[in-house]
């Protein structure tokens, strides 16, 4: 399982920059500020070029110069990578923003790589987001009480507490998972963390109410 993940991804990355999946405008851009991010005003000159696997380095491009950086080290806290995903550099580590809202939630990037995959049997990207987790890390959740907050932990206490007060937690679990017989156990873990993924979307819609 290990040698599938690292083959994925080695292949991802070979693609990673060819290619705005979505036609996101915003994609390979960078941003001083969240509200720049929303208002589309990106910092004039600057362009991704390139992410390591699970972005300890990036290369930017400024005014025509391409520029490598630790994720320590990067001058920059809001960019785009090429599928148009925002992410979020907080305390020296590089976070997928997986959804913004009410409560922000992220994936952080070392432990893994996320995005949208190609699916060969329709010869369309699919839609929903996959995790494709760093064999040599803890594969955690984040969350944010704001955009622009501290990036702490969410722990599952919290996932249940929030289920249970906004009414979803009988939802949640009578929505039963569909194990096919093409899944591998890193196909019904991505059904999981989907399954995670939709509830916290409904959670934000429930704040916002």
């Amino acid at each position: 399982m290990k040698n599938l993940i690292t083959l994925i991804l080695m292949l991802l990355a070979l693609t990673n920059f060819s290619q705005n999946v979505f036609g996101d405008k915003r994609a390979t851009l960078f941003f001083n500020s969240y509200e720049d991010y929303q208002q589309n005003k990106p910092i004039d000159g600057l362009k991704l070029k390139e992410m390591s696997q699970y972005v300890t380095t990036v290369k930017i491009e400024k005014d025509g110069k391409t520029e490598e950086y630790k994720d320590s080290k990067i001058p920059y806290t809001w960019f785009c990578n090429n599928q148009g995903m925002l992410m979020r550099v907080f305390n020296g580590k590089v976070y997928y923003v997986i959804i913004e809202g009410a409560v922000t939630y992220y994936v952080k990037a070392i432990e893994a790589w996320t995005g949208y995959t190609y699916n060969t049997s329709t010869n369309e990207m699919r839609t929903e987001i996959m995790f494709m987790p760093n064999p040599n890390e803890v594969f955690k959740e984040y969350y944010s009480e704001t955009p622009t907050s501290e990036i702490l932990v969410f722990k599952d206490k919290m996932f249940n507490e929030y289920l249970e007060k906004y009414g979803l937690k009988e939802q949640f679990e009578t929505d039963k998972l569909k194990r096919e017989m093409k899944d591998n156990v890193l196909d019904y873990k991505n059904k999981e963390w989907q399954k995670r993924v939709k509830y916290k979307k409904l959670i934000n819609e429930k704040i916002i109410k």
